[in-house]
């Protein structure tokens, strides 16, 4: 017997023009978008065989075998019983169950076979019982292997199939070819139910603008300095001078460090292009100095820009070109002033296209646009009759000035929205800075599964002392951000930099591993919710936060997990974060809770203490931490020859610097290959089983310092130029 459900056809919006971030406008033509319909089902009952069809691709094919006392086997006619339901409207959802046609005490069915996807897809979990039994943040650096993933999203066509979650499925990445990523999916219980969501984020989200084929998230480290938070509108030239040399001094962009960012004070008042593009007084060298003197460090300049325009002689004399109330007078609206309507061709022609094809042309790769709420909320949407005449809405003109912004800085140019988390600027914006000013730590957990999806969080900036002048601060305040794959923008005056001991956290951060969330919920889900329950349309002041902004503080999650990948080797690391002024005492954390297995051996390594906590089965114990620390444990499964523990270069022990690592059996060597920084003391930790002893030890080509206690050995050096060397470890 054959079941086949039709895929239903519906309609969906095409974005305005230029809404593609980093594909040719064009292409979003050319690309056909997915349907808000049930996936098509293909079961022949007689052989136990189902397929899902979704897009004009096979989604899902398995087999469906019995499993009981008797053993396996493969399921008969009329044995297995399949039924679909599929919820119809905005938000489609497919049930599709499997049961025994008869009871069988014992028995259970068994779907086993392979999920394929575009190659932006990846495995993750829903929000059940595992979260409750260990809350934490899960993000993940490559495929995901952990037995907490019950459901695989495909990002490029935005649907989610999900199996039954607490161990009932089994999902294993199969490798990435061009176009398609391949999982091999396992299913079992007394009845096995399929879950599939197409639109995920688009409709159950409620992101309209979420158009995944059309645009690619930004993976490159995005890290830096903005002027902002260090010295706010007082910045001048001399003071980038001194910023420069010293963080150039201190190896920074060795580290990762890549973006120099001028805030709010080097333009004139009146929002015009020549504004922007002609600089005060306090930057003699003007625009092409700046450049030069940023590159020069070693860095590539960046800057910020506002939406808001103040030039009444040209209000009046181009009144079209702006925002009008009902009596079609310029609507003057709080901080943006009068808001540019780029829908109108001579507008973005004479205000917008000139000022960001200018920063293009003096090669800044990275722009902040700001105020871009104030012109949603305090100007559009305070005229709500505003372009309905030809059809447009707020949103509409909103997104047409972030697009044509877009469309003159270029596909290669990171384009950062700010302030507050704006839906609008969804495809048009690689990232989005989600709360005020201020480091927000806590804003990362609030909208912890649109990173590496929707755009890349920004946190606002890092001020690593953050006013205490706690060293301490300067190791939790960036590591937090790199485990959460976001944006590190550095935002300290020269003196802090100058001492070594506040950049220890600084540089182990850097540079940003790119991150998928391992959750395809928030962990704070409060704020995100409120998007699906409220019209953002009536949203407006933009002055204080919304609802559904970010709050920057708040109790900071204290587990964060961060799963690597690399072709050599599959690893975790587990961040224990203390914000609190208490200490936390010592805790058991179970293998399992983390969605490792529990029946292995692990190696458990702490990155800040260099202290290899030993050989666990089942749990292991994180140590008591102080007030304002943070534990990061790198845990690799045991294996029965010389195998890395940990790395020093950076927080992922390994994730950065290992470009290669093989074991030679025959020769009994481990080998490989590392990203070293200049004068920085690299350390490689081995754990060393019984029956092995080192016999040499080389880096770059040189004998390495070796030190062994017990069966942990540490080799290092210190490297004299920032290149890749060679090392080998050879045993006897």
């Amino acid at each position: 017997m054959r079941i086949r459900q039709p895929i239903l056809q519906t309609a969906l919006a095409i974005a305005l023009a230029g809404a593609c971030a980093t594909l040719p406008a064009s292409s979003e033509a050319e690309v056909k978008p997915p349907e808000n319909a049930a996936a098509q089902v293909d079961w022949n009952g007689a052989k136990g065989l189902l397929r899902l069809e979704y897009h004009g691709a096979d989604i899902l094919e398995a087999v469906v075998r019995i499993r009981s006392a008797r053993g396996q086997r493969d399921a008969g006619e009329g044995e297995v019983v399949l039924t679909s339901q599929t919820t119809p409207g905005d938000r489609v959802e497919q049930r599709l169950e499997l049961r025994l046609a008869r009871t069988e005490p014992g028995a259970e069915i068994v779907l086993a076979g392979t999920v394929t996807a575009s190659e932006e897809a990846f495995a993750a979990e829903t929000d059940w019982q595992a979260q409750k039994r260990f809350p934490c943040i899960r993000n993940c650096v490559g495929p995901s292997d952990n037995l907490r993933n019950h459901a695989v999203y495909d990002r490029k066509w935005d649907w989610v199939l999900i199996g039954p979650p607490d161990g009932q499925t089994r999902i294993e990445p199969r490798g990435v070819s061009p176009g398609a990523t391949r999982f091999a999916w396992s299913s079992r219980g007394a009845a096995v139910e399929l879950v599939f969501r197409p639109l995920f984020y688009q409709k159950h989200k409620r992101l309209r603008y979420f158009q995944p084929w059309t645009y690619r998230v930004r993976r490159d480290s995005i890290t830096g300095w903005s002027s902002w938070w260090a010295y706010q509108a007082s910045f001048t030239e001399s003071d980038l001078k001194e910023v420069v040399r010293v963080m150039a001094q201190k190896r920074l962009p060795d580290f990762g460090y890549r973006f120099l960012q001028i805030d709010d004070t080097y333009q004139g008042g009146s929002g015009t292009p020549e504004s922007w593009l002609k600089w005060n007084a306090k930057f003699p060298g003007g625009i092409d100095g700046y450049a030069a003197t940023v590159r020069g460090g070693g860095f590539e300049p960046a800057v910020w820009v506002g939406v808001n325009f103040r030039d009444e002689r040209v209000v009046r004399g181009h009144r079209p070109w702006f925002v009008r109330k009902a009596d079609g007078s310029p609507l003057k609206a709080a901080w943006v002033d009068f808001g540019v309507d780029a829908t109108v061709p001579e507008a973005a022609a004479a205000l917008v296209r000139p000022t960001y094809r200018g920063f293009r042309e003096h090669g800044f790769t990275y722009v902040k646009i700001d105020a871009l709420r104030h012109l949603l909320y305090d100007s559009l949407h305070n005229a709500p009759e505003y372009g309905r005449d030809r059809g447009l809405g707020g949103d509409d003109v909103f997104r047409r000035y972030l697009a044509v912004a877009r469309e003159e800085l270029g596909p290669g140019t990171f384009v950062l929205a700010c302030w507050g988390v704006l839906p609008e600027a969804i495809g048009l914006a690689d990232g989005c800075r989600l709360g005020t000013d201020g480091f927000g730590p806590a804003t990362l957990q609030q909208y912890s599964s649109w990173n590496g999806v929707v755009w890349r969080n920004d946190p606002d900036h890092c001020d690593v002392l953050g006013g205490s002048g706690k060293v301490a601060d300067s190791i939790l305040r960036p590591t937090i951000v790199s485990m959460a794959g976001g944006m590190l923008m550095l935002s300290d005056r020269p003196a802090v930099y100058r001492r070594d001991e506040c950049l220890q956290g600084a540089k182990r951060s850097s540079p940003v591993l790119f991150t998928v969330p391992g959750q395809l919920y928030d962990y704070e889900p409060d704020k995100a919710d409120w998007l699906l329950s409220h019209r953002r349309s009536e949203i407006t002041a933009g002055g204080p936060s919304s609802p559904m902004d970010a709050r920057p503080s708040g109790n900071v999650c204290p587990w964060w997990l961060l799963e690597i990948d690399r072709p050599f080797e599959h690893w975790t690391v587990l961040a224990r974060y203390n914000w609190t002024d208490k200490p936390l005492p010592e805790t058991l954390v179970p293998f399992a809770d983390l969605g490792l297995a529990r029946n292995r051996e692990y190696l458990v390594y702490e990155f800040w203490t260099k202290k290899p906590l030993g050989v666990f089965r089942g749990q292991f114990p994180a140590e008591a931490s102080p007030p304002g620390s943070v534990r990061m444990y790198a845990i690799r499964q045991k294996l029965d020859r010389p195998q890395i523990v940990s790395t020093n270069r950076h927080i992922s022990q390994g994730g950065v610097d290992l470009l290669e690592a093989t074991w030679n059996a025959a020769a009994k060597t481990l080998s490989g290959r590392s990203a070293v920084v200049q004068d920085d003391p690299y350390e490689i930790t081995v754990c060393v089983p019984e029956g092995f002893k080192l016999r040499n030890a080389e880096m770059d080509g040189r004998k390495a310092a070796a030190k062994q206690d017990g069966r942990w050995l540490t080799i290092g050096f210190t490297p004299r130029a920032t290149r890749p060397i060679a090392w080998e470890l050879g045993f006897e």
